[in-house]
């Protein structure tokens, strides 16, 4: 009883003046503060919850009045401020043990909501999503402006496909074009006029007289008489100031170009091949064009591939301009950025190419130059995707 009577009147000892004492939740001088372990008056005289003095009398709740009656054990004011376990009032606020507000909360880079969240690649992240991806027009349009291609890092993987594939379709089906229209200025007929009669069938010639041609650097002879010429012979031509000598034999034919020698023999043909003037008079030019576009269909397939192998290899060079410049740049960035900048070479080459009466090609040195510039540019207006340290709050642990 007389215990009882000290508890209730709080002038005894062990009733806490502060301990851990807060103005809101959860007032505690320790969790499960003793006064000795299991000090009793009757039966397990608590401070904490049911503080008892004969069963589960209470003055306050969870006021404790035990030994270990502590002032300022663990009490900050800053980092670590602890009510309870832990319980923290600036960066890992904690109300129980480890009750965190926000893991790893940043207020700068990429804020994080959960340890590096996004997609880990920091500036690279969920701000993507705020910024709207450039359409395909738009991608075009930026390329050829290296300081803009931050924008274009944010372009999805199939986007950047589906423009690439768009571009060398443009640039193959104008090439395609061209060389259709040119076809269509041959006059095949024409052509045909000025050949002899022959017919090429069963692998071997017939001619009914021989031919020759012979103007400037060109020389052609054409017989059945002869089974075949050699290179002995064709090169005893070219001897007299031929750059171009053709010889067919009535089982061979054998061309000199340029000092290159090369030679068919027509019996590899196979005996179901046939060709005559009428033929090439009337067949030859809608056959060529079957077989261009099929070609062209190929080349088309390769042009994409190739494109984007040489984008991998830029990607290498971009590397280094990134290194160099002390930046640390996701690889699918650097990769897209190579992929942009190869795009006003791209389109000049092809332009180039259309051009009947220009015949230039652009230097391969001065391609990779001016796309390495490029390159250069775009990454020095890429923002560096090294994450900065969190800022810590208050002092720490003292």
């Amino acid at each position: 009883m007389d215990n009882q009577l000290n508890q209730q009147t709080g002038t005894g000892a062990n009733q806490q003046g502060n301990v851990y004492q807060q103005g809101n939740v959860y007032q505690q001088g320790n969790a499960y503060q003793q006064g000795n372990a299991y000090q009793k008056g009757s039966a397990y005289q608590q401070g904490n919850a049911y503080q008892q003095g004969s069963a589960y009398q209470q003055g306050n709740a969870y006021q404790q009045g035990s030994a270990y009656q502590q002032g300022n054990a663990y009490q900050q004011g800053g980092a670590y401020q602890q009510g309870n376990a832990y319980q923290q009032g600036g960066a890992y606020q904690q109300g129980n043990a480890y009750q965190q507000d926000n893991a790893y909360q940043q207020g700068t880079y990429s804020q994080l909501g959960n340890g590096y969240g996004g997609n880990g690649y920091g500036n690279y992240g969920d701000d993507a999503g705020s910024q709207k991806a450039p359409n395909i027009f738009k991608q075009f349009a930026y390329s050829f402006v290296p300081p803009l291609y931050s924008r274009l890092t944010k372009v999805k993987v199939g986007s950047m496909i589906g423009f690439v594939t768009l571009l060398v379709f443009i640039a193959t089906l104008l090439s395609f074009g061209s060389l259709m229209v040119s076809f269509s200025s041959i006059d095949m007929e024409e052509i045909a006029a000025e050949l002899p009669e022959f017919k090429l069938a069963d692998g071997r010639l017939y001619m009914a007289e021989d031919f020759l041609f012979d103007e400037g650097s060109v020389f052609v002879y054409m017989t059945e008489d002869i089974d075949s010429f050699s290179y002995d012979d064709a090169d005893e031509i070219a001897d007299a100031g031929y750059q171009d000598v053709m010889l067919v034999g009535r089982e061979r034919i054998s061309i000199l170009q340029n000092g290159e020698y090369q030679q068919l023999d027509f019996s590899d043909l196979g005996s179901s091949f046939a060709l005559s003037r009428e033929w090439i008079a009337t067949e030859l030019v809608p056959f060529m064009r079957v077989v261009i576009f099929l070609l062209y269909i190929v080349y088309f397939l390769w042009r994409i591939l190739w494109y984007f192998l040489c984008a991998a290899v830029y990607m290498l060079f971009a590397m280094i301009i990134a290194s160099v410049m002390n930046k640390q740049v996701p690889a699918e960035a650097l990769f897209k950025t190579a992929v942009y900048a190869k795009v006003l070479m791209f389109v000049i080459a092809t332009f180039l190419d259309l051009i009947p009466v220009v015949y230039l090609s652009v230097p391969f040195l001065f391609r990779v130059a001016v796309t390495t510039v490029f390159m250069g540019v775009a990454i020095m207006k890429l923002p560096d995707n090294r994450p900065t340290p969190a800022p810590m709050a208050g002092q720490g642990w003292r």
